[in-house]
């Protein structure tokens, strides 16, 4: 039963909170896809690694129950629609995954491996995660799903030819493979399910693997399978590739938005376990996907052959008494995993062709435990009558006897005040302690392979048709009206009775005096009482060392200051835990964009304190917001004087107003607004002014000629953030002017050094640093200078906007000279 129970909980979490009915030709569509009884695992590394091309085909065309399965919720990648990096980045990119499965129809899954950033082959990847656990998530997930094919994103033999993750996951996917039907396999895990038998493995490849179209067109094909994918669905009125591209652009926070495409559109496949057999030709040939697989199934088979023949898209209603009978059939079956999966999609069928809307929702997006609330419910059948018996509300928080018949097209509305108790938090659990660097601590194993979790707080309608008993579950949401959009639906979040809104999350000391630090406590419950105390590591003082509150209503929130100092000036990063009666607190952090639910995340409350040895020169720095980071919030922290200037201002600066420009990353891919800004910087620059580039990726660039036609922006990093690092200049006054910078300032760096060096470069630059990964040819690109007039162009592939927020000293040394020399 526990394994049924997740894939429930996943059929749960995939619905849209806006949809519960749609047209007669979709359920027609869903009715031929229960006669349909297979399943296909796609397996990669990232959120925007998935052919959504093929997940769509697979579920909307050939009907399979379709996963897919990313190895890490892409916290490593860049963000292109805001600031949020690392742990907020994988939770927008969580969601954006789900949006794209409720678009193109899979399911969605993940394991505990955490994207580190850019890895360059598999043997580094399992340096950092730790391969057992990831291996185990996923053989889990196998067991669990049973799926009939298995297909790889990537080669499992290309170590070195591509990211090291996605080659990682092809290696997962073909030792999974064996793993899963071998009961030897962790016989000493007591939850881990039953072996299954995956009837074959592919490597869905294409022309990216062979290097160029003109290659793979030329080469022999003869050994792989082919799948036309270019489907058209009438009943929606979609090709296959218009539904994949809307699910594609989800997305969005990596920038991978495509148009639609129609038409023929071919996939190869390369099968891993055997031999292609003779007069094979889809990957799927062979196979049985017919409820014949099962004793019993053929009369099953018969029902939902007539209920298809006879369905009528103008009056839907008229297919329940079959529906009804299909189910009755189908709980006599011993079908496994699909029992389950298909009764609750009969039953929902049924619940859509009676037209019914069943709806519970409150008046405030976020709610605690202890906090009464005003539930609002409403029930209706578009078609026939229902009888309505009960409605409960979950957890154990109340219920109703009706035993009222609903009069076709007449709602029913319920009101009532409850108080929460026992309502399991909302937030991200797999951030609960944190962000390591290898994998996420998620110690319950029913979660693992889950993205986010199902909703606990719910109200079950219990419902008659045709005087057959049912469960009609639906998640309390936020529901309001807004003047401009008109209805607002949003999940519920529960959240902890007391939370900590941070100024920031980041101290930087680097005197012998205090520094200031704010939070604000947030009350989510009534009442809140308590004592704050610290967790102070050695060498750090905190006054005071502990703080009361008291906080009356929801909402309520009280500012406090702590004074952090330090009288050992040391280059260190340390870090102050906050509890309240001995268990952590959490900070709180808003996400917020159209695409994805309102979400609020929940990281342990940590302060973290950078005790750096620094030394600045004033000046007035005009930052240009690239495609977003923090590198400005850093900056202020040094003391420099600082504005945040639109790329559309960027004319308005100018040596009376400011000394140094700094542009934030891509600002050169994100800003069309700076396509012709080369003359004016330089310009700036001859005047005395600095003008620093952090770096930009050399696609999409709004303009080739920012620094000359001879600067060329390879693909190229440094991803071991330990990789040594040779100062070539060390006399130079980036160097020097006013810190002295030396082996030890790249100590302590986070997920890489630097990330898209040039490649090529006017000899008008000065190469300052030389660094590359073990084995590979140095780049000394990473810190270039060029002198123009009386000022200087800087261009900068380092990573500063990893390395400031997460406060590296070494970092703030030399980003503080590159501005002050």
């Amino acid at each position: 039963m526990r394994v049924i129970g997740i894939l429930l909980l996943l059929l749960i979490i995939n619905i849209n909170l806006n949809s519960q009915n749609r047209p007669a030709s979709l359920i027609l569509e869903d009715l031929k896809g229960l006669k349909v009884v297979g399943s296909v695992l796609y397996i990669a590394a990232h959120p925007d690694d998935e052919n959504t091309r093929l997940i769509s085909y697979l579920s909307n065309d050939l009907k399979l129950r379709t996963g897919y399965i990313s190895m890490t919720r892409g916290d490593g990648g860049q963000n292109l629609i805001g600031s949020e990096l690392d742990e907020f980045l994988g939770v927008i990119r969580t969601h954006e995954l789900l949006r794209a499965r409720e678009i193109d129809g899979g399911i969605q899954f993940f394991t505990r491996a955490n994207d580190f950033g850019y890895s360059k082959n598999a043997e580094e990847t399992f340096s950092i995660w730790d391969k057992d656990s990831v291996l185990l998530d996923l053989v889990h997930l196998i067991r669990t799903f049973k799926p009939d094919v298995i297909i790889n994103r990537f080669d499992h033999r290309t170590s070195g030819k591509t990211h090291g993750h996605h080659t990682a996951s092809a290696i997962l996917g073909m030792e999974a493979f064996d793993l899963a039907r071998n009961s030897l396999y962790r016989r000493d895990l007591l939850d881990l399910p039953e072996p299954v038998r995956v009837d074959r493995i592919f490597f869905n490849t294409s022309y990216f693997f062979f290097g160029s179209k003109e290659k793979f067109d030329a080469a022999d094909k003869s050994n792989l399978y082919l799948l036309d994918i270019g489907s058209y669905y009438p009943a929606s009125g979609l090709s296959n590739g218009e539904i994949s591209a809307q699910s594609r652009s989800m997305h969005k926070s990596q920038g991978f938005g495509i148009n639609s495409v129609r038409g023929t559109q071919l996939e190869y496949f390369e099968r891993l376990d055997a031999k292609k057999a003779p007069g094979e030709a889809s990957p799927f040939d062979g196979l049985n996907f017919s409820w014949s697989r099962f004793n019993g199934g053929g009369n099953l088979d018969k029902v939902l052959e007539e209920l298809i023949n006879q369905f009528d898209v103008s009056a839907p209603y008229k297919s329940i008494p079959l529906l009804q009978k299909a189910e009755q059939y189908l709980e006599d079956i011993n079908a496994g995993v699909y029992k389950e999966v298909k009764l609750k999609k009969i039953r929902e069928l049924i619940f859509e062709c009676a037209g019914i809307f069943a709806e519970a929702f409150i008046d405030r997006q976020s709610i605690s435990n202890g906090v009464e609330v005003r539930l609002n419910n409403e029930i209706i059948s578009r078609s026939i009558g229902i009888t309505l018996d009960k409605i409960e509300i979950w957890p154990g928080l109340g219920d109703s006897t009706f035993q009222k018949l609903l009069i076709s097209n007449n709602p029913l509305y319920w009101r009532r005040d409850i108080e929460l108790t026992g309502i399991s938090q909302t937030a991200p659990f797999w951030l609960r302690y944190g962000r390591d660097k290898g994998m996420y601590r998620v110690d319950e194993t029913g979660l693992r392979n889950l993205p986010v979790t199902a909703p606990t707080f719910k109200v079950r309608f219990k419902i008659k048709i045709f005087n057959k008993s049912y469960d009609i579950d639906r998640p309390v949401i936020y529901k309001n009206d807004d003047p401009v959009i008109g209805e607002v639906r949003q999940p519920a979040d529960v959240l902890p009775l007391v939370t900590v809104m941070p100024t920031d999350q980041l101290v930087l000391i680097n005197k012998d005096k205090p520094v200031k630090f704010n939070f604000t406590i947030k009350s989510n419950g009534n009442n809140q009482n308590g004592k704050i105390r610290f967790r102070i590591p050695e060498g750090i003082v905190v006054s005071p060392s502990e703080i009361d509150f008291h906080l009356e209503k929801p909402g309520d929130e009280k500012i406090f200051e702590l004074y952090i100092q330090t009288h050992d000036i040391r280059n260190t990063i340390k870090e102050i835990s906050m509890e309240v009666g001995g268990e952590p607190l959490y900070f709180q952090q808003s996400i917020r964009y159209g695409h994805i639910p309102w979400l609020n995340v929940m990281t342990p409350a940590k302060i973290k304190v950078t005790v750096c040895e620094l030394k600045i020169k004033p000046k007035r720095v005009a930052y240009i917001d690239g495609a977003g980071d923090n590198v400005d919030e850093a900056l202020v922290k040094m003391g420099f004087k600082l504005d945040v200037v639109k790329a559309k201002d960027l004319w308005n600066i100018n040596k009376n107003n400011y000394d140094v420009i700094v542009f934030g990353i891509r600002a050169f891919n994100t800003c069309e607004e700076l396509a012709k800004s080369k003359e004016f910087l330089e310009n700036f620059a001859r005047n005395g002014g600095k003008v620093i580039f952090q770096y930009n990726t050399g696609h999409e660039l709004v303009t080739q000629n920012f620094l000359g036609e001879d600067f060329k922006i390879s693909r190229n990093r440094v991803t071991n953030e330990s990789s040594p690092v040779k100062i070539l200049m060390p006399m130079h006054k980036i160097l020097s002017d006013p810190n002295k910078i030396n082996e030890h300032d790249f100590d302590d760096w986070v997920q890489e050094r630097g990330l898209y060096f040039p490649g090529s470069y006017p000899k008008e630059f000065e190469e300052i640093l030389s660094m590359s990964d073990s084995g590979e040819p140095p780049l000394n690109s990473g810190l270039l200078c060029k002198k123009i007039g009386k000022g200087y162009l800087i261009y900068t592939s380092l990573s500063w906007f990893r390395q400031l927020p997460a406060g590296v000293p070494g970092a703030y040394r030399l980003f503080a000279n590159i501005i002050s020399f």
